[in-house]
């Protein structure tokens, strides 16, 4: 091996980057195929309507368009609901194309197909639909109303899902013996993934076998494969998808849409490859949205600042269609996350998803987590003042404890459908490890000096409770190349965020050899035909445990193989650098693992349903400007529990990226909309993603807990890479409300505009 005794553990950098950074880097949009086609997709631009005709005539009659298809033209499909179905979900359900009504600006109608992608865009543009408008709904209080137009009248309600929970004592009977009471309605904008990359998609049929391969797959390829499979009437080893290089997913990108049916059956039925890219446009339209919530929420504690109960109502927009996360998921993970890592003596939640006239909703890194982590920290603030307790103190007073373990939660895994419980407590340490990191005590007297002389300037904390890696499996093979180099053949997928690098870690440990000698393939259904995907957090321990367990069989193996060839037993067999070797006294018998045939090990990594909690706490220091609503965040603190670290260069990358996807929720990204449904936020003129410039210094502390293994690499390792997201909005609104004293109580929105610190901030005038 190299003069690093063990990979995993140490900051090493990714291997994927140098093909990425010198531009050898093939992502979907980079795949041509012979005689390909390209198609444009043809999109409402009315938000809510009857589609009562398609005029394509002009451009048809352009030379090199070969067809527009129409939903008339195609079977009829609908895209099905990859977590949580319902049956009001399922009545919910997007076709491939319109039928007889748009609901959503975006909605497809049409497919332009031609043999240069320019052509098709300007054919596109030549599609006339006829659509008779409707009345559009945007708010979802408005879509509830009794007199709200119903958006798919077979389900005969605008509701798509519902979920309550109930758990410790009556919450009007806390409340009443509360000492203080806040009563606020929290709201939280619409954002989106936005990845760097967006969607392309190309497929490729061949006649004689009937076998369809699609480029372009991210994510969870493997359910993709399997739906898509039976929504072309093949069967699923006639479907292939290929994963290439991803330019990001955050949560939105890879899941099954329209386009991902429409491409395919295209290409089969012209017998073309057939060969789509999406535009910035139509991504910032057409990819699921997220986040969007309103929720009413009372909660009381009493004079000594100890929670007593609190009722939290809300609502998720789901936009025109249930797409693939369905109607409970967004409401069942927000109400699991309600309560935090706190003791309540009881909580009464209910929460719901809602159709209206918008993109259709889904999940956005952090799903469920960053929205209620929002409402629950502000709370908490808002409490803690009315109490008169420092909010540090406050949460001291009301973090769950080890020595109160296990701690029923009182809500419902959504997985498992087991009662969550709280069985090991770091949250205390987490919480006292960030104050001591950040010296608390000194940071907040120099924060009031600032404010005595007439500065602008506030501390925010936020805290969390994580439920995530869920999953039910993960599988690998790796196999011995001709070379002597080792290929790991893992079911997970790759948006981007350095699964080679850990993984190749964990093999290179497992196999004794050097990091060079590995390579890591996640690309192909037809080269590993199962696996569950990338999402949750899930990528390293699922992939990295099923990676580990695939080469210990293959040692085991070689052992076996090396143990008969020299003839003496397994455990007298050392397995390491390639090669196998036995040594007794001055006796010694070595020999390359290439010589002893084929070698592989393949394994199924499996345990029960249900997710992992683990902890993150959040500071922020801002300062602003009240004069022209400007704000700075100078510093940006947090501790996470992390179990170990496999790499802590990529660990950080991820947890820092996270955290500013979580800064760019609290302070810039809107997808906004006007009363008439029709999408303000199209291009990034008008959606506000930050660049560097708006990001402050981030600084992250990993508290490993597990003990080393020389048997399991990744013992005690926890998925970690959205967490990042959960704290930012809670610790930045709880730090702008410090900045502006008694006003900040008003802060109960995301995200945090100029406008509104300008008009929090200003002096208040005399009666």
């Amino acid at each position: 091996m190299s003069a690093v005794e063990t990979y995993v553990g140490q900051p090493l950098p990714r291997v994927e980057d140098l093909r990425l950074l010198i531009g050898a880097g093939a992502y979907a949009a980079d795949i041509d195929r012979e005689g390909q086609l390209h198609a444009r997709i043809v999109r409402s631009d009315v938000p809510f309507g009857r589609l009562k005709g398609i005029n394509a005539e002009a451009a048809l009659a352009r030379d090199g368009v070969i067809s527009v298809i129409t939903a008339a033209d195609i079977p009829e499909r609908r895209i099905p609901i990859r977590i949580m179905p319902a049956p009001a979900g399922e009545a919910a359900l997007q076709t491939a194309l319109a039928t007889d009504m748009v609901r959503y600006v975006g909605d497809p109608v049409a497919v332009v197909v031609a043999e240069d992608p320019y052509l098709a865009e300007d054919a596109a543009d030549q599609v006339e639909l006829d659509i008779e408008p409707l009345e559009p709904v945007v708010d979802p209080f408005d879509a509830l109303a009794d007199d709200a137009p119903i958006l798919h009248p077979n389900l005969g309600t605008n509701v798509v899902g519902r979920e309550a929970i109930k758990d410790g004592e009556d919450v009007d009977e806390l409340l009443d013996e509360a000492a203080v009471v806040v009563r606020e309605r929290f709201r939280i904008q619409r954002q989106g993934s936005c990845a760097m990359e967006p969607r392309a998609l190309i497929a490729e049929f061949e006649p004689e076998s009937g076998r369809v391969s699609i480029w372009g797959a991210a994510k969870v390829k493997h359910f993709n494969r399997r739906i898509l499979a039976g929504l072309l009437g093949m069967e699923v080893d006639s479907v292939r998808l290929i994963e290439g290089d991803v330019g990001g997913g955050f949560g939105a990108r890879g899941e099954l849409y329209p386009e991902d049916f429409l491409i395919p059956w295209l290409a089969i039925e012209l017998e073309r490859p057939v060969k789509w890219v999406e535009d910035r446009h139509e991504n910032l339209k057409a990819l699921n949205q997220s986040r969007e919530q309103d929720w009413t929420v009372e909660a009381g504690a009493d004079a000594e600042g100890n929670l007593l109960g609190f009722r939290a109502r809300g609502w998720f927009n789901s936009g025109g269609y249930v797409r693939t996360h369905g109607g409970q998921l967004m409401p069942r993970l927000t109400i699991n996350h309600m309560p935090g890592p706190y003791r309540w003596r009881g909580f009464d939640l209910e929460g719901g998803s809602v159709l209206t006239n918008k993109t259709p909703g889904g999940t956005y890194r952090g799903p469920g987590q960053a929205e209620p982590a929002f409402i629950r920290e502000r709370m908490l603030d808002l409490l803690a003042r009315k109490v008169g307790i420092d909010p540090i103190e406050f949460r001291r007073r009301n973090l769950i404890t080890a020595e109160e373990m296990p701690y029923r939660a009182g809500v419902i895994d959504i997985e498992s459908e087991e009662e969550v419980l709280y069985e090991e407590s770091t949250n205390p340490l987490v919480f006292e490890r960030l104050l001591e990191h950040v010296d608390y005590e000194e940071l907040r007297s120099a924060i009031d000096s600032r404010k005595e002389r007439g500065e602008q300037v506030g501390i925010g904390v936020a805290v969390f409770m994580e439920m995530d890696n869920t999953g039910s499996f993960e599988k690998a093979r790796i196999e011995l190349e001709p070379d002597g180099t080792f290929t790991a053949h893992v079911g997970v997928g790759s948006v981007g965020q350095g699964v080679r690098t850990v993984l190749t870690q964990v093999a290179a440990d497992v196999l004794r050899v050097p990091i060079e000698r590995i390579e890591v393939s996640h690309h192909d259904t037809a080269v590993i035909p199962e696996g569950q995907g990338a999402f949750s957090n899930r990528a390293t321990v699922w992939g990295g445990q099923a990676v580990a367990g695939a080469a210990r069989e293959l040692v085991a193996s070689a052992r076996r193989a090396a143990a008969e060839r020299f003839g003496v037993a397994e455990e007298e067999v050392e397995v390491s650098d390639g090669s196998v070797r036995w040594r007794e006294g001055p006796d010694e018998r070595e020999v390359a693992l290439s010589e002893l045939g084929k070698l592989e090990g393949a394994y199924r990594f499996e345990r029960p349903l249900g997710s992992h909690l683990h902890m993150g706490a959040n500071l922020a220091v801002v300062k602003l400007d009240a004069q022209t609503g400007g704000l700075v965040i100078e510093r940006y603190s947090m501790t996470y529990e992390a179990g170990k670290v496999v790499n802590p260069l990529t660990a950080n990358g991820q947890v820092v990226g996270a955290i500013t996807i979580g800064i760019c929720g609290a302070l810039f990204e809107e997808f906004a909309y006007g009363p008439d449904g029709q999408p303000l936020s199209t291009s990034f003129m008008d959606y506000a993603m930050p660049t560097a410039a708006e990001i402050p210094p981030i600084d992250v502390v990993f508290l490993e807990s597990a003990e080393p293994s020389p048997d399991d690499p990744l013992a005690g390792a926890l998925g970690m890479g959205g967490g990042g997201t959960h704290g930012p909005s809670g610790a930045i609104a709880n730090a702008v409300a410090d900045a502006l004293g008694e006003r900040g109580s008003e802060l109960t929105s995301t995200p945090i505009k100029p406008e509104l610190v300008q008009r929090l901030g200003a002096p208040a005038r005399a009666p």
